[in-house]
């Protein structure tokens, strides 16, 4: 479960409030960050494990960021359908609006197609993916018109 929202709009998505949960409920910016988006039914509860590793957090920080319609993450206000690509979109505004201008990214089953995402949209900004128990199967005119 998130243990905070953040209010972000978003131009084509409207106005969304974003659960997300941060270890130590704060940016170190002299640790690296590793953004987590959890699979779909799921929140980011998923990640408690890694919230409750001591040797984890004390290396790094920890971002876990609920879906859209996830978790506490609202469904968008302007737009009747979304998509993977508008999650990522979400995710990194969440991460700007944290002060995380660089960042590694986990997700898991199709949190890991959101981070993949993310790391199309904004290469400069993802230093690295780490999808479990996801599938990477060729972008097509089919798959991308499903989202």
């Amino acid at each position: 479960m998130a243990s905070s929202t953040l209010d972000i709009t978003i131009a084509h998505l409207g106005d969304l409030k974003v659960g997300y949960r941060l270890s130590n409920d704060k940016i170190d910016p002299k640790k690296a960050t590793l953004v987590c988006i959890n699979s779909m039914c799921m929140t980011a509860a998923l990640f408690e494990p890694q919230f409750q590793d001591t040797q984890l957090t004390s290396a790094c920080n920890i971002l876990a960021i609920e879906p859209l319609g996830h978790g506490a993450t609202s469904f968008p206000t302007k737009a009747e359908h979304f998509n993977y690509w508008d999650t990522a979109i979400m995710a990194l505004e969440v991460m700007s609006k944290l002060g995380v201008e660089k960042a590694f990214a986990r997700g898991t089953s199709q949190g890991g197609w959101m981070v993949v995402r993310m790391a199309l949209l904004a290469p400069e900004r993802i230093l690295g993916l780490v999808p479990l128990g996801t599938s990477m199967e060729a972008e097509t005119t089919e798959s991308q018109s499903k989202g």
